[in-house]
């Protein structure tokens, strides 16, 4: 055991000590339980520290990687397990987010205080179909361990995210070109008003469904995904 734990970075290490020290403390589970516990998360570290991913990124911190352990009314689902329009919802709301704040401190410092494509119709719909768009194409392209049906060679994998990028580029563009009177822009200060509504409904969504991760939830579970899979195949 202690020759597996030395092949952990220290910054796992210190990961996996912290995660132990939370179970132990706060825990019912057996002590053989704990280990099998301590075992898989060690076991998921090696591999996903082979392609440089950290455990912040895999579990995010020693306390939310506890969580389904000392709660069991917590899931770790994984990337399949969630619905399409949970996942949707969850990424548009980040992109909404994003260009919210964009788009208000852009007008702030415009000259004119006005700015074409900045619009309220440009901004929904840009999440709108960057969140569905994103979605899709990392479901399609992200291992299913589940699914009985081969997966795709990796060029129509590539094929499928390339697709989706020139999708979102051409419906950025125009979007970007609609007239003023179809996309009407709004005061800067009401685009940071938004922006704190979408982050008030992005927190209700992750709550709701028990997402979790950084901002970009999906891209976590895409790689947990493949993490899986690299397991499997050992």
């Amino acid at each position: 055991m202690s020759e597996e734990k030395r092949s952990l970075t220290k910054k796992n290490e210190d990961f996996v000590f912290r995660f132990k020290k939370i179970i132990l403390q706060n825990s019912k589970l057996s002590t053989e339980k704990i280990e099998e516990i301590i075992a898989e998360i060690e076991d998921e570290l090696r591999v996903a520290q082979k392609s440089g991913q950290t455990a912040a990124q895999l579990f995010g911190t020693p306390t939310q990687a506890a969580q389904k352990y000392l709660d069991p009314k917590q899931t770790a689902k994984r990337m399949h397990e969630f619905k399409f329009w949970t996942l949707a919802l969850d990424t548009t709301l980040v992109i909404f987010m994003l260009f919210a704040v964009v788009f208000g401190f852009t007008l702030f410092f415009s000259k004119n205080g006005n700015n074409q494509g900045g619009g309220i119709v440009s901004l929904i719909l840009i999440a709108l179909l960057g969140g569905t768009i994103y979605t899709g194409v990392m479901l399609k392209v992200t291992p299913n361990p589940k699914a009985a049906q081969k997966q795709e060679a990796k060029w129509i994998r590539w094929a499928y995210l390339l697709g989706a990028v020139v999708a979102w580029i051409v419906g950025f563009t125009v979007l970007g070109l609609l007239p003023q009177s179809l996309n009407p822009t709004l005061p800067p200060v009401v685009y940071l008003a938004l922006a704190i509504l979408a982050f008030v409904a992005f927190r209700w969504n992750r709550q709701r469904f028990g997402l979790k991760g950084g901002f970009f939830a999906i891209s976590q579970l895409a790689q947990q995904a493949r993490l899986d899979e690299a397991r499997n195949k050992k």
